[in-house]
């Protein structure tokens, strides 16, 4: 009897250790120590007009970095072609979001690098010149609250909507 007690009891062990380390590898787990990430993107009609003004659909970078400083430094372009290389030692990780069409609304969840301090959003609008084509926003690490974020795209500009 003893010896079913003492192998139920490790069973129980086994299975709890388990379910923790699984919760905590799924955004918005129960024993959340990871840094979570809701994004919430919002495309209007409008977004990305070509020469002729007509709306088009976009591709939306998201950056994890450790300071903003390289981001806020670098133009357009060179975020453009040699992301990796201009945003160097402050880039820990980065992702191409799905390509967004005018109209669209997306929720997206992330679990971010336990070294990031700072999300950036870059948008890649046609007309760059004019674009205001990134935001960057502080993240709460090992957040028990999650990290979440509303962005809207209007025209050739990216925001944080409130």
């Amino acid at each position: 009897m003893l010896r079913h007690l003492k192998n139920v009891g490790a069973l129980c062990l086994i299975v709890v250790l388990a379910a923790c380390s699984s919760m905590n590898s799924k955004v918005g787990g129960v024993l959340n120590l990871d840094t979570d990430l809701k994004l919430v993107v919002t495309a209007d009609s409008d977004i990305n007009p070509d020469e002729s003004g007509k709306p088009s659909p976009i591709f939306v970078r998201l950056y994890e970095l450790k300071t903003t400083k390289l981001i806020e430094k670098n133009d357009f372009i060179a975020i453009y072609e040699r992301d990796s290389e201009v945003l160097g030692s402050d880039l820990i990780a980065k992702q191409e979001l799905k390509r967004l069409a005018p109209g669209d609304q997306r929720e997206e969840r992330f679990v971010l690098n336990p070294e990031t301090q700072y999300v950036a959003l870059y948008a890649e609008f046609f007309e760059y010149k004019t674009a205001k084509y990134k935001v960057v926003f502080p993240v709460t690490t090992n957040n028990i609250v999650r990290n979440k974020i509303k962005v809207k795209l209007s025209g050739n500009r990216i925001y944080l909507d409130k």
